[in-house]
């Protein structure tokens, strides 16, 4: 009796309970080391934490497409209950993205889109409108002829051909007009090297890069090969990001001349993923809103970043003190189970050697 008696105790002192079901959610990035993805990759991991029922698995495609084919395709055979993808090139990766939706997991196109309906959802900000909206501002800075310097991100992703063509649309109704393109591959090394190549710069009016981290490049570069250009060259960007060295505070600085916010949606993507997960209502498309940053409002925005920026790491403390406090908590549960059991069994012998 007494063992049956302990068996019992021990059975539902240790038993954990009912446990929720944990959703594997898998993350498919082009790049990380490009900080706006960076930032996706924390917005995302911020807002998992409303749902302690998710487990987010990021894999980085280091922007090279066969080896984010392979990653889904390991998503696909690991049968994650639902899977989130940002392109590195439209084209190439559009196959597996349908055959991971045809294989039942809900499919999340987070920013970059794909050559397919086949998918559950698509989450980004118009970029077309983006490359449109910065033709307009550009073409009111226009008042003899201009030469444009527009420095791409990738050419395959839909990001920057749709920015590159909203750009040229609302530009080519201007025959005073010359553009100049080049290849930054969205990093910031990559366009000082490309512009310090450039034959002359002297004619260069306006830098359009395809985010803020390449104008910033070029400016660098323009500032470098000589200093007198770059209090007449107009540099404008994409993403305005917050934080130190980024798209706010470079236009605050007067680093930049005008930025385009451009929203990361990986807080957006988790919301919604959640929807699906838990049959929730949902719809095909979220577009996100942008908005221009420019002299006028970037040193309101580079304040309230600061804040922010404040805010988010005193949540951080807060969680790993949280978890501490977790951890701790979980060691004295166990500790006092031990020690029960333990009371019992000495209590048990004790019993047992009055008997005998």
């Amino acid at each position: 009796y007494i063992l049956l008696w302990l068996s019992l105790i021990l059975c539902f002192a240790c038993s954990p309970g009912k446990k929720e079901k944990k959703y594997v959610i898998g993350v498919s990035q082009c790049s990380m080391t490009d900080i706006w993805r960076q930032s996706m990759i924390r917005d995302m991991e911020v807002e998992a934490l409303n749902h302690p029922e998710i487990e987010l698995v990021v894999m980085d495609a280091i922007q090279d497409n066969d080896t984010q084919i392979s990653q889904i395709k390991g998503f696909i055979k690991k049968k994650v209950d639902l899977l989130i993808i940002s392109s590195n090139e439209t084209e190439p990766v559009t196959p597996v993205a349908v055959e991971a939706y045809r294989a039942g997991i809900p499919t999340i196109i987070l920013d970059r889109k794909i050559n397919s309906d086949e998918y559950t959802t698509y989450i980004g900000a118009d970029n077309y409108e983006i490359g449109r909206s910065i033709g307009m501002y550009v073409s009111s800075l226009i008042k003899k002829e201009t030469t444009i310097l527009e420095i791409w991100g990738r050419r395959g992703s839909s990001s920057a051909t749709e920015r590159h063509q909203g750009f040229v649309d609302a530009m080519s109704i201007d025959p005073n007009v010359k553009i100049r393109e080049l290849d930054g591959y969205w990093y910031r090394k990559n366009a000082y090297e490309e512009v310090l190549k450039l034959d002359s710069i002297e004619d260069v009016d306006i830098v359009f890069a395809h985010n803020d981290m390449m104008a910033l490049g070029a400016r660098e570069a323009i500032e470098e090969r000589d200093s007198s250009l770059v209090g007449h060259v107009e540099f404008i960007g994409v993403d305005g990001l917050l934080g130190g060295g980024l798209g706010v505070e470079a236009v605050a600085q007067g680093k930049l001349d005008a930025s385009f916010y451009y929203p990361t949606g990986g807080g957006v993507a988790i919301k919604v993923a959640w929807q699906i997960l838990s049959g929730q209502a949902y719809t095909k498309k979220y577009a996100l809103s942008t908005a221009m940053i420019d002299k006028t409002n970037a040193g309101t925005l580079y304040l309230q970043s600061d804040r922010l920026v404040e805010y988010q790491r005193q949540i951080e403390k807060q969680r790993a003190n949280l978890s501490q406090l977790l951890s701790k908590y979980n060691f004295l549960y166990s500790s006092l189970i031990i020690i029960l059991i333990l009371a019992l069994l000495l209590g048990a012998s004790a019993i047992y050697t009055v008997y005998i």
